[in-house]
């Protein structure tokens, strides 16, 4: 929940960085200005204190990449079992 309340562009986040965050943001805000004020309601209403944005893309940066390595993904979308393009 944090995340999708600090970064809601976390799906464009390529290298998880603040430069990055701060360039998708101001695309963000563009089509979503008010996003700070509902932000705030949100965490508000859900008593979450909200981490700063580096602390939440370190967070996403682990676990789009190093986390996953210790999961195995038993079926796709498709139906059939996952079969790894590399060996470990």
């Amino acid at each position: 929940m944090r995340l999708l309340l600090v970064v809601p562009w976390w799906r464009d986040c390529q290298d998880f960085s603040d430069e990055e965050s701060r360039e998708l943001e101001a695309e963000y805000l563009e089509d979503m200005p008010d996003v700070a004020a509902g932000r705030a309601r949100a965490a508000a209403a859900l008593g979450l204190e909200l981490p700063d944005r580096s602390t939440v893309l370190a967070r996403l940066s682990e676990v789009a990449t190093r986390l996953g390595k210790d999961y195995v993904l038993i079926f796709t979308p498709e139906g059939n079992p996952y079969e790894p393009l590399f060996a470990a």
